[in-house]
Formats: structure tokens, sequence, C-alpha cells
């Protein structure tokens, strides 16, 4: 019950922090989707340790997502559910005022993401794991930016002002008109200069939706490699199958992580990550493990790749006993799906080579 405490407090938090919003002198369309720089991995699978990148890329969605993971060719259940419920609540709203007049504390708390996840290893050992992460810092939020959106929305308001005069104009005139038959011709023009404005109406909404979203999706574009701090904490199990219907509790572990990238130019990113874990087992006795990797991408939002190097050890992970490399790349061939591959091999001690790993999976957004 310990590792829910977190994500209470800061739940009651936002619910303090939302209550200070401010009127805003500009008001914005919410931009359309997508509205991510880039797909982030869930927090659970990168626990379990099956994502293509152990050093993963921090970011944050806006909305939920489903993530699959293959080790081999072989269906598994391998999966991931992820959101961000305080977002969901207080900000995912058809207008972006809310959230552009929040406080910094209340934009960084809606950032708070939840995860659950599920895969099972080649001996039909079940891992389950859950995780809550939070974005600390960021150097660019494409719905934080009224200067974006200011123009084209100043216009669009402007234009719509003006076609609802009209409309109201002629509604007027409708109302005005007697009801007698010598009428009836005028009452039809009128009606049908009333259509043409509810036409012009709806394609100039259209229409700015439109200008909108190639606004967001350039500066997706521009910032892909954009800056950012995550911190996360989870909770881990794993499970011997002993039979086909039962499971056995065998080990569960709390991790405790933090990741952060820095984005070089318009084309490379590196990212670090550093993670404690402590692992308690049933029959044995309880052990530690410390995480340190680091990577470098290069790219685009649509295709990158990566080179990635990392220890782990149960004492220091800078005795570099164990040693992972790992290659491979993400490709975004839609705005709601990523497909991300990736080849791990595994160095002992005096660098010997002990196995190399193909990993795969697929993450899609539920929109």
């Amino acid at each position: 019950m310990r590792f829910w405490y977190f994500f209470i407090m800061v739940l009651g938090s936002t619910l303090c922090a939302s209550a200070q919003n401010e009127e805003s002198p500009i008001p914005s369309l919410s931009a359309s989707k997508p509205l991510e720089f880039s797909i982030p991995t869930s927090a659970a699978f990168d626990l379990l340790g099956v994502t293509p990148a152990q050093v993963i890329k921090p970011g944050n969605i806006r909305d939920f997502k489903v993530d699959w993971s293959f080790q081999s060719w072989r269906l598994k259940p391998n999966i991931a559910i992820q959101a961000q419920p305080i977002w969901e609540l207080f900000y995912n709203r058809p207008n972006l005022l809310k959230y552009q007049s929040a406080s910094k504390l209340a934009k960084m708390l809606s950032t708070i993401d939840v995860s659950a996840g599920t895969v099972e290893d080649d001996e039909l050992n079940r891992k389950l794991a859950g995780a809550v992460k939070i974005t600390l810092f960021r150097s660019h939020d494409p719905l934080d930016e009224p200067a974006l959106y200011r123009g084209p929305t100043e216009e669009f308001y402007e234009q719509q002002s003006q076609f609802k005069t009209m409309v109201s104009q002629l509604e007027d005139s409708l109302r005005r008109l007697p009801s007698s038959n010598e009428y009836l011709e005028t009452k039809m023009l009128l009606l049908k200069e009333l259509d043409i404005l509810q036409i012009k109406l709806q394609n100039l909404e259209k229409l700015q939706k439109e200008r909108i979203t190639q606004l967001t999706t350039l500066y997706l574009k521009e910032h892909w490699n954009a800056s950012f701090v995550d911190v996360a904490i989870g909770k881990s199990y794993l499970y011997d199958n002993l039979k086909i219907d039962s499971l056995n509790l065998v080990q569960d572990g709390l991790s405790a992580w933090v990741n952060g990238c820095v984005g070089i130019g318009r084309k490379w990113l590196i990212t670090g990550m550093v993670r404690y874990s402590s692992f308690s087992g049933i029959k044995a006795t309880s052990k530690q493990e410390y995480f340190l990797g680091a990577s470098l991408r290069y790219g685009s939002p649509k295709f990158n790749f990566f080179a990635e190097v990392l220890t782990r050890d149960a004492h220091n992970p800078f005795s570099f006993k164990s040693i992972t490399l790992a290659y491979g790349g993400d490709w975004r061939f839609s705005r709601n799906v990523m497909l991300s591959y990736g080849v791990r091999t595994l160095y002992g001690q005096n660098f010997n080579f002990k196995s190399l790993v193909p990993v795969a999976s697929i993450s899609c957004m539920m929109r």
C-alpha cells in the first residue's frame, strides 16, 4: 500500500493547484492531435526490462496508450497500459485556457503517468509491474505556447464573430417577416443565405483546426529532441508457473529511477538513466541492484536510431562486471503508432560475450 501513497498525495496537491487558475486574455483552440513530441515507452515495461532501448527516452503522453513487446516471434501476452489521469480529469478540454493559465506546479502534476504491464519469459514465468512517473522538467510544451496560436486564433474569432452577427441578423429578419404567402419568396431567400452562412461557419472551424494542426506538427518536428527530466517509482513481481492454472510468487521488487535527455541541434539527443532496485525473495535473502546507462540518438520525429551502453551491479554500477551494448531505432509510421526495435549484446567480466537478445515493441495511442 505504501507504493500508492505517492500518487494519492500528488493527486491531492493537484486538486488544490488547479483551483488557482487565472483567466487568459487570449483564447486558444485546442491543438489537434498529436500533442506529444514522441511516444515514450511505458514505465511499467521499462521496469520489466522488455523495451528495445533500456535507456528510455523521457517524455509524456496526453492520452491512453497500449504497448506490446516481443522478445521472440512466438505470440506472448506481453502488454502494458499507460495513462495520465490528472490530465484527463482536469485539462483534457476542447479549449486550452484552463491548462495555459494553470500554475507551473499544476502543469507539472498534470504529467503524472500511471502504467501497468505483464510479460511472460521463455520459461513461462510471469512478471507483473506497476509504475508512476512524473516529468519534473521539459524545455518545450506544445500546448503551453500561446504565441504559437495567437495570430490564427485572433483571426479565427474575428471572422467567426462577423459570421455569427450576420446569422443573428438573418434570424431576426426571419422572425420579423409576416407569415403571409406574399413574403414566402423573401423567406426562402433568407433561409438560403442562412444555410450558406452556416456552411461558411463550419468551413471556417475546419480550416482553423487544420491551421492549428499544421502549426503543432511543425512545432513538434522542430523540437522532437526537447530536453526532459523524468522521475519514476514502481513495483514489480515475479511468479512461477507451477501449474497452468496457478501462480507462485517468487520475488517482488521496488525501484526508483531518474532519466533525462538533452537535445543537441535538430538531430541529436543524449539520454542518461540511473535506477536503484531492491528485491525481496520469498525463499531467499533480499538483494539490491544499481543500474546506470547512457544513449545517443540521431534522427527525426519519424525515424531515429540509437546506440546505448549500460551496466548493472548488486553493489556498484561502476564496477562494469556486466555491460550491455544495444542499438536500434524507432519508426513512427503514423501519428498514433510507433514501432521500436533493438538488439542487445550482453558482456560479462573482461568484456566476454555472453548473449545476444533481439527485442521489438509496438506502441499505440488509443485515439
